[in-house]
């Protein structure tokens, strides 16, 4: 069974809950986890309230788990084999092309195509993936129906990617691509797609088809890391239909786009406070904002930019923003949007800022329902 806290609006105060939906929205009050609050950076009332809703949450919700139990474990996937990640793998078959102009996304995707058997120009694929102006990058939003109208293949991405993820995909047959400065930004600030192709333990390297850097490059563990924090670990895999329950089975609980941004708020919140780095809190930022965490979001945004430089992390240019509005600060946020949009990707077209994401608007919302149901007294509530 799912349970949904919206169902509790049909027993409960239509009219009440429908307000505090409404006041979430506006306020972007959500929730963190009491006791995780970051000791370097200094958080208003609002995200204050956000913490302190989240502890009573999580409460109640394990309490849920907990009696749903059997329920859950009807509706798990179906069993299928998946490989634990090996010691080193490679891909002895993947092609490789140098790049156009600002091609690294659509040139990425080719290459992993050919793993699938799949030979493609990387012009035909511009033009799919980000048209006619050769100033514009690729976002993974427009892969999937691309690849599944072209080749009968589908295309999946998510944030919160790890080093132990991509060894299991890469053990399994997939080729993952991810987005990572092309160089050390002490040297240049470039956002770039790259195809991972390998990996050895032994050596603690990565081997990526990089369209700018060469046939299988290397890359230590360590640097692989660092420098794809800044882009939230983000990544996509290009697969065959048929082998979509075993990729879900590797991704786990990151396939569902709720329980990814969950996961991925908790992950870059410990590393904030752990490491301390412009890159640390600018993805603290970028999560906080996903999950709905608005005041949370722009206090991490500033610590961030407090510790360096932002120019070249483009996510940065709507979310920071968008933040901002949830939270009202409409004038803020404009004057922001616009010295963003100057600094952040000098070569690129900058795009006008784009409205608050409704998925993150609906996370918000639905975590105030949650809050609402966790501080219920016991006698009242539904579905115990």
């Amino acid at each position: 069974m799912v349970f949904r806290p919206y169902h509790f609006t049909r027993m409960r105060g239509r009219t009440a809950t429908a307000l505090l939906l409404a006041a979430s929205v506006l306020a972007g009050a959500c929730s963190t986890a009491e006791g995780h609050v970051p000791t370097i950076v200094a958080v208003d009332a609002a995200a204050a309230l956000e913490r302190a809703e989240s502890a009573a949450r999580v409460a109640q919700y394990s309490a849920i788990a907990a009696r749903a139990g059997s329920a859950s474990a009807t509706m798990s996937e179906p069993r299928v084999d998946v490989k634990a990640a090996l010691p080193a793998a490679y891909f002895g078959e993947m092609g490789h092309v140098w790049q156009s102009l600002n091609n690294c996304g659509p040139a990425a995707v080719v290459m992993a195509l050919t793993t699938l058997g799949v030979d493609e120009s990387q012009e035909v694929a511009r033009l799919a993936l980000r048209g006619t102006d050769e100033r514009r990058g690729m976002g993974p939003q427009g892969v999937d129906a691309w690849v599944k109208e072209r080749f009968g293949l589908r295309s999946m991405w998510r944030n919160n990617g790890t080093n132990e993820l991509l060894k299991k995909l890469v053990s399994n047959g997939f080729a993952p691509m991810v987005t990572q400065w092309m160089e050390d930004p002490s040297i240049s600030r470039v956002s770039h797609w790259r195809t991972v192709r390998g990996y050895d333990d032994a050596k603690g390297t990565f081997y990526v088809n990089d369209s700018m850097l060469g046939r299988g490059v290397a890359l230590d563990y360590e640097w692989f890391g660092r420098n794809w924090q800044p882009f939230s670990y983000r990544y996509m895999v290009i697969y065959r239909p048929e082998d979509e329950a075993r990729l879900r089975a590797i991704v786990g609980d990151d396939w569902n786009d709720a329980k990814m941004r969950r996961n991925f708020y908790e992950r870059t919140r410990a590393e904030a406070q752990a490491q301390n780095t412009m890159n640390a809190w600018l993805a603290y930022g970028e999560a906080s904002y996903g999950y709905g965490l608005f005041a949370e979001a722009v206090a991490a945004f500033e610590k961030g930019l407090s510790l360096g430089s932002p120019t070249g992390v483009f996510t940065l240019r709507s979310s920071y923003p968008n933040a901002l509005r949830a939270l009202g600060r409409t004038e803020e946020a404009d004057r922001v949007a616009r010295t963003l949009g100057q600094t952040l990707t000098p070569n690129v077209v900058a795009a006008a800022t784009p409205p608050v994401d409704e998925r993150v608007l609906g996370q918000a919302a639905e975590r105030r329902v949650e809050a609402w149901y966790a501080a219920l007294p016991e006698d009242e509530k539904p579905f115990r």
